[in-house]
């Protein structure tokens, strides 16, 4: 299922390599840097864990520049509740130095390559609406869609990132196939019928009164809540206006494999 190691390829960070991470060096190294990233070792994978993942068919894939690893993106088989078999993108992160050099993207596209090798069509993974730069490269670089949301569907952490704010999540879905990404393609240049604008104040910067944090991303969820329960989907992010750009996709699209609509706990 693994295919062969890209390329070196250069960047503004100098020369990367994506390759899936077999030894248990490599395996060590992925969880280390998922600790490294999110500032804390609890919420990392063991490389036991990834090693049963790689063996079990999963992904698990490395970024190196030079003999530095610097990102990494692992994920399994998923199967929605009518038995359709998807591609479960867990984690994926890229060290900060080494963000916006393409790294990242080159390890979702490297991760596309070995799910089309095991015969699937879809990526399914989630994110923080708050994060601009996560919206942008997932909505509109990658040219995923996101049908479903959850409130703090991780709990709350005290990692890094989260900061013990609630973990709200949009449930992305990267279609490969050719007609999903056509229909996709057709709605973002015309089939828009609603938007969604990112509060002021998102994302909140460290050190932000929690309860005012809580009090604006309230007014997101219960928008972003609003749009979905009414059977649109969000298709684009524009990173300008800061808005989630919303559409009805066809009856003929497959069902979410993940978040339903509009849900809360």
């Amino acid at each position: 299922m693994s295919p062969a190691p890209d390329s070196a390829k250069a960047t503004d960070a100098g020369e990367y390599l994506v390759v899936p991470a077999r030894t248990l060096e490599e395996l060590d190294a992925v969880s280390s840097l998922q600790a490294e990233i999110w500032g804390s070792p609890q919420i990392a994978a063991p490389s036991t864990l990834l090693r049963a993942i790689s063996e079990a068919g999963g992904t698990v894939l490395l970024a190196k520049a030079g003999v530095r690893p610097v990102g990494f993106a692992y994920g399994f088989t998923g199967r929605t509740p009518a038995g359709v078999t998807y591609h479960r993108s867990h984690s994926a992160g890229v060290l900060p130095e080494f963000r916006n050099s393409g790294i990242g993207r080159a390890l979702k596209l490297a991760q596309r390559r070995e799910v089309l090798a095991a015969g699937l069509d879809r990526i399914v993974w989630t994110f923080d609406p708050t994060q601009v730069g996560n919206a942008h490269f997932n909505l509109r670089r990658l040219g995923a869609t996101a049908r479903g949301f959850r409130r703090d569907f991780y709990g709350r952490r005290d990692d890094a990132l989260s900061r013990g704010l609630p973990t709200d999540r949009l449930f992305v879905e990267w279609f490969l196939g050719a007609p999903e990404q056509a229909e996709l393609t057709r709605l973002r240049r015309g089939g828009r019928l609603a938007s969604v604008t990112l509060p002021e104040g998102l994302p909140a910067p460290p050190g932000e009164d929690a309860a005012r944090v809580l009090e604006i991303q309230e007014v997101l969820r219960e928008q972003l809540e609003s749009a979905l329960s009414k059977g649109l989907q969000i298709i684009d992010f524009d990173a300008d206006s800061r808005t989630y750009q919303l559409a009805e996709l066809p009856s003929w699209f497959p069902e979410p494999a993940e978040g339903g609509a509009a849900a809360s706990d």
